[in-house]
């Protein structure tokens, strides 16, 4: 059976004096996720200068899609407070979406397990 897992890795940074409208945000994304059946791994990590990286997984791109619907209202606030640093998502993905995200986009190609 196909992986049809996408996985997105980014790398961000938060404007200065954004930081708890951040926090804020990200609990709200936290709420809805956490309900969120084919979001499997929806993590955060951050550098002590700062520096933030996440990686999500979802079972496929529609799950993906589907938990981009869920917190429209809080991706739209946090693009315009925080800077994409990069953007990488894994797995089989659509031509537009991958356009559409702006991300580069590695397919599978060969794995052990």
């Amino acid at each position: 059976m196909e992986n049809k897992t996408v996985d997105n890795y980014f790398v961000f940074k938060i404007k200065e004096g954004k930081q708890e409208r951040y926090n804020e945000i990200v609990e709200e994304q936290l709420a809805i996720t956490r309900n969120e059946p084919d979001t499997l791994i929806y993590k955060i990590f951050k550098t002590d200068d700062g520096l933030h990286f996440q990686h999500e997984q979802y079972t496929d791109e529609a799950a993906c899609i589907l938990h981009m619907k869920n917190t429209e209202k809080q991706l739209t606030e946090w693009s315009q407070i925080t800077e994409m640093v990069q953007l990488v998502i894994t797995g089989p993905i659509s031509k537009e979406f991958r356009e559409a995200n702006n991300a580069e986009n590695y397919k599978p190609y060969k794995q052990a397990k």
